[in-house]
């Protein structure tokens, strides 16, 4: 089945190929951020609210990606308009999701996690582990996302590609809402009849 132009073919598989970028990078934010928090909640703690927002955002959004491929599909022409609205408060959504991930964790260095002086590890491993002891099996977040992502190496690299993803996905939203008027015009205006001789 041929890819639908639009009236203006590179614009189309553009658009195309950013829905795909955009579902990719869905499958991993939605993986990392449900192991990470998967791994909290097997401590009986409750997860950080950065992460459980990014979650249900990236859900909705990729169910809501790959409904809008079936339309972009089918050539609806005045649906384009309505997956511009739709796309454009997905982005405000992830603007919302890199600022709250971000606050926390761009002021880590996973390169030095680990590499400390040995009283400095052994002092902060117990002052998170006593902080999750305390917080066990309790409503309420008391320990943030900067403090998860702080204890391992590996906890730090996945917050800190969640929050590459989704600024990624910010940038990708923005592409596609210009996209999609264009798309709209062009349509449009390949569709409209030229006027014949007689009529003008």
């Amino acid at each position: 089945m041929p890819v639908p132009s639009y009236g203006a073919m590179p614009l189309s598989k553009t658009f195309l190929l950013v829905r795909i970028m955009q579902v990719i990078s869905m499958v991993v934010i939605i993986g990392i951020t449900s192991n990470f928090i998967g791994n909290i909640v097997n401590l009986g703690v409750e997860p950080p609210k950065e992460f459980v927002g990014t979650i249900s955002i990236a859900c909705i959004a990729a169910l809501y990606i790959l409904v809008s491929v079936a339309y972009y599909w089918s050539e609806a022409n005045l649906g384009l308009l309505v997956m511009t609205a739709a796309d454009s408060l997905l982005l405000i959504a992830f603007i919302v999701v890199a600022v709250t991930v971000g606050k926390p964790v761009s002021y880590l260095n996973c390169y030095v996690i680990g590499k400390a002086s040995t009283e400095v590890d052994a002092a902060y491993a117990f002052a998170f582990t006593t902080s999750v002891k305390n917080n066990l099996n309790q409503m309420g977040d008391k320990l943030s996302l900067g403090h998860w992502a702080g204890v391992t190496k590996s906890n730090c690299f996945q917050a800190k590609t969640v929050w590459g993803l989704a600024i990624a996905m910010c940038i990708l939203f923005t592409t596609s809402c210009a996209l999609l008027p264009t798309l709209w015009y062009k349509n449009k205006k390949a569709t409209t009849a030229p006027k014949s001789v007689e009529d003008a």
